[in-house]
């Protein structure tokens, strides 16, 4: 069962911006106009990711359910895998912009994910566990590299809090060696439930789900050709 009260509620002036940055948005929002002058980064289960400057906006669909993104974010922001949370209200929120590639971006493109990397992976999700926190629904889309090579988990709007985390600590360990197999840093598994969560992994079903997801949220905004490009003036500069 998910649980968002634990921890103290943000009030809207708790965080420091500029209020002339939040009247700005506040307005556009409410007029129901970010989608003509705030270009679009993403959209997930609880809202829509605009850019502006260098934040990313995000505006929460109305189900009050789905919101529970900066409370999880406010936790969480002494590590440095997690964007900076700069503004909370009830209808949007404002974080740093990332700037980089998701992972399935960057597998798409040839690249493969370091053991570095996915060790600083490893070490968001035992913070988050350590604190309670379930970090569900963490795929491909939702982690990205920053231009610096670090890992940063960009949307947690399905994380949870319980008060049980050793129930799920299992299907924490399954969906890493997931995660680290897709990403090309292949490893020998025992576990039985896990070969047939592997074999399933590598069938054109699944192929066909992963197509469908990436495209349908992140191509739009992202091609390989770009990747190549910027990752040539990043290792030329």
């Amino acid at each position: 069962m998910r649980k968002l009260e634990r921890g103290p509620m943000m009030d809207r002036h708790a965080l420091s911006i500029d209020p002339a940055v939040v009247e700005h948005l506040g307005a556009i929002i409410a007029a129901g106009k970010m989608d003509q002058h705030h270009r679009l980064l993403g959209e997930g289960l609880s809202g829509k990711v605009y850019e502006f400057e260098h934040y990313a906006v995000k505006v929460f669909k109305t189900d009050p359910s789905e919101k529970g993104d900066a409370v999880l974010l406010a936790e969480l922001q002494e590590h440095p895998a997690f964007p900076t949370l700069h503004y909370k209200e009830d209808q949007f929120m404002i974080v740093d912009k990332v700037s980089g590639y998701t992972l399935g971006q960057a597998l798409k493109a040839g690249e493969k994910l370091t053991e570095r990397q996915f060790s600083q992976i490893e070490e968001a999700i035992e913070r988050c566990y350590g604190q309670g926190i379930i970090p569900d629904d963490l795929h491909l889309n939702n982690i990205m590299i920053d231009q610096d090579g670090q890992v940063k988990i960009v949307d947690v709007g399905r994380f949870f809090y319980t008060d049980h985390p050793a129930a799920h600590k299992g299907e924490l360990a399954e969906d890493l060696e997931a995660l680290k197999y897709h990403c090309g840093l292949f490893v020998f598994f025992s576990s039985s439930k896990w070969k047939r969560k592997r074999r399933y992994y590598s069938s054109s079903d699944y192929r066909r789900h992963w197509r469908h997801s990436y495209s349908s949220s992140h191509r739009r905004h992202y091609s390989s050709s770009d990747w190549h490009v910027r990752r040539r003036k990043r290792y030329s500069s």
